[in-house]
């Protein structure tokens, strides 16, 4: 998934002249200006669709420099907010948050403060700052609706969707992800995929909440992480399966079904060690050790929450035999 992208505003091949003879070089025009910076920016974007974020976060820094020679500065900020999304999924998001302030304060452009936004939030989202996340993500929502851009409204959503869900307020979580569905006539599989998935974990949580389960609620919470797992296979996007697996084993559980709740489950911490994913690890270690109890292998059990308990919790003694004493899935919050 890693790929090199060289800049995209190289001169072709020059025709042959005498030689001695000094050829000035040409100013590039505004349509070449425009030209180059598109080339850049829809490298950059396909780099981070495909998660190559060190690599997108060149490929932008380099728009930024030629739409800032071309005196372009809304091109230029732009090209910042790309540069910023990418170093923010690098872990760098508090590096970057000054210049997206700045651009989410002063900008005339709203495409360019709706990026801005989104990414604060994201940034605030990735160190754990929920409350602040929500602010810029709420902040977001409201200006997409002065862009008439397609994806911004829906991204919006679904970003509201993922910090509800971390408060554990997964039925208003489940209502921004309808709405975020509701704006995706021309969004990409995956993203789609993932919106579904999203709403299907929220419908499966309210599904199991209460003394009954809700068997309508339930289906159509499988129907939705089947489908969101189906399409990410079918787009070869295999790291993003890990929650649907996650998902599904968790719903397996409920359903009784625990032979399929393993698989599920081992497939989910399989991925999640492969992509360090640290968080879905370790709630598949919590899952498929309560699968064990579920098949009366305490032993299991004391294996799984065992490297629970070292992996993660190192400083809570005793939690392996809280563990295996109480059932605890209505209170965890897988996407925590």
């Amino acid at each position: 998934m890693i790929a090199t992208v060289a800049p995209s505003n190289t001169s072709p091949e020059p025709a042959l002249v005498p030689v001695g003879v000094l050829v000035p070089e040409a100013e590039p025009g505004a349509d070449e200006v425009t030209e180059n910076f598109e080339t850049l920016r829809n490298s950059g974007r396909e780099l981070v669709a495909k998660g190559s974020y060190r690599e997108a976060a060149s490929v932008y820094r380099r728009a930024v420099e030629v739409a800032t020679a071309a005196g372009n500065c809304d091109l230029a900020d732009e090209a910042l907010c790309g540069c910023g999304a990418a170093e923010t999924e690098l872990g760098n998001g508090a590096d970057v948050m000054p210049e997206l302030r700045r651009i989410l304060l002063d900008s005339s452009v709203d495409h360019n403060r709706w990026l801005a936004a989104y990414t604060v939030a994201r940034a605030h989202e990735l160190e754990g700052q929920i409350k602040k996340a929500l602010f810029y993500a709420r902040l977001g929502r409201d200006i997409s609706a002065f862009v008439d851009r397609p994806g911004l409204t829906g991204g919006s959503y679904n970003l509201l969707g993922n910090l509800l869900v971390a408060e554990g307020n997964e039925a208003e979580a489940a209502s921004c992800y309808r709405t975020a569905l509701g704006h995706s006539d021309d969004a990409p599989p995956i993203w789609t995929a993932g919106a579904e998935g999203n709403l299907g974990y929220c419908l499966l949580v309210g599904a199991t909440g209460g003394k009954t389960l809700r068997r309508a609620r339930m289906c159509e919470a499988l129907r939705l992480i089947y489908r969101s797992l189906r399409t990410f296979r079918r787009e070869g996007a295999i790291q993003y399966t890990v929650l649907p697996h996650l998902d599904l084993c968790f719903a397996h559980l409920e359903l009784k079904r625990v032979a399929s709740a393993k698989r599920h489950g081992h497939r989910a911490l399989d991925l999640a060690t492969r992509y360090g994913d640290s968080a879905t690890a370790k709630s598949c270690l919590y899952l498929l050790g309560q699968a064990a109890i579920a098949e009366g292998d305490k032993e299991a059990a004391r294996r799984f929450f065992g490297e629970l308990e070292s992996r993660f919790y190192p400083g809570r003694a005793g939690l392996t035999d809280v563990l295996v004493a109480l059932d605890l899935r209505q209170v965890v919050n897988l996407r925590a």
